[in-house]
């Protein structure tokens, strides 16, 4: 008898556990590896379906409509902002049955109670006419057919002596080619794209080698923030040697590739100054790269443009150590 009641207690608890099985809500899992950008949460019950990261690139962020591309397919935008640092992509999937409207606005309001300050939002077609350009690099067609429902916001926050910024685009799924996602016609999609810089970007100045082909062939140039000098001096301080190691063992791997050298300065001073000064310092990393690690020197030409091609304003400290660069160009 007490066999027979232990068989039918193992009964009724697999039938239990069957019945959740079925009734509780399930949701596809995220791809491996993947995980939040920290402090933005996903919408609720979303799933990452693509997951990138950079630790440094040069991000173009809208502030207005992308109505036109360039020769190379690239959105061209009416108004646009650089943004420096480390890059977090993410796309997410949402439950089926909800709209991208109730998913953007959530998305709102949670980047305003962490104090994002929106520095420009559109919808629909508001966004601009080549929507289907703006995330043909995310290596799907989730989003470049489905324009009739989206939304835009890019907002920024400052805090600690570090920048947020974040690009966010949420539409609901038409067509397109998404091989390896589940995601149905109607259905809520999200990318979110994270741009961490300031005192969160020098944590990270020391770029790989293979970090360093990936940016020059994505971008067609790299930043390289892990070389120092002292003010107004052009004589490499030997904390920039982890730096021009990776340069040059990138260079070692691809032995056929020239490249540009280009030093540039923030603005304090005086324009033939800092022009001076931009092409002294690129030509102390050539000489440092010839003679400290065996490079041909007709592999490298130093270039210098002084703060003509900044890349944040000049008005803080932060925004002056982002613009004192030396960036690699292949020629």
């Amino acid at each position: 008898m007490s066999s027979m009641i232990g068989t039918i207690g193992r009964i009724a608890v697999l039938a239990f556990a069957l019945a959740a099985a079925v009734t509780a809500p399930v949701f596809a899992a995220d791809i491996p590896g993947a995980k939040d950008h920290p402090g933005i949460k996903r919408f609720d019950g979303s799933s990452i379906v693509v997951y990138k990261t950079q630790k440094f690139t040069h991000y173009t962020l809208p502030l207005g409509p992308v109505d036109d591309t360039d020769a190379g397919d690239k959105p061209v935008f009416t108004a646009s902002k650089q943004a420096s640092g480390a890059l977090t992509r993410l796309s997410y999937t949402v439950p089926a049955g909800i709209s991208s409207a109730d998913v953007f606005e959530n998305y709102q309001n949670e980047l305003s109670a962490k104090g994002y300050t929106v520095l420009y939002k559109a919808d629909g077609g508001a966004i601009g006419r080549r929507q289907d350009a703006l995330y043909e690099e995310v290596g799907t067609q989730l989003f470049g057919y489905s324009p009739g429902a989206a939304h835009f916001l890019a907002a920024e926050l400052t805090k600690d002596g570090a920048t947020v910024t974040i690009a966010l685009y949420v539409t609901e799924y038409e067509d397109g080619y998404t091989p390896g996602i589940e995601v149905e016609k109607g259905q809520a999609i999200v990318q979110l794209d994270v741009i961490d810089s300031g005192t969160l970007q020098d944590k990270m100045v020391t770029v790989t080698a293979a970090e360093i082909g990936k940016s020059l062939s994505a971008q067609g140039h790299i930043a390289i923030y892990g070389i120092y000098f002292d003010t107004a001096k052009t004589d490499l301080k030997p904390d920039s040697q982890p730096a021009l190691e990776q340069v040059a063992q990138f260079l070692k791997d691809e032995p056929s590739l020239k490249i540009h050298v280009v030093g540039h300065t923030d603005n304090v001073g005086g324009m033939d100054s800092n022009m001076a000064l931009s092409r002294a310092r690129a030509a102390a990393v050539v000489s440092a790269l010839v003679k400290q690690y065996g490079v041909p020197a007709s592999r490298l030409n130093a270039a210098g443009v002084g703060p003509l091609a900044q890349v944040a304003p000049n008005d803080g400290e932060d925004g002056r150590a982002k613009n004192r660069r030396v960036e690699l160009i292949p020629q």
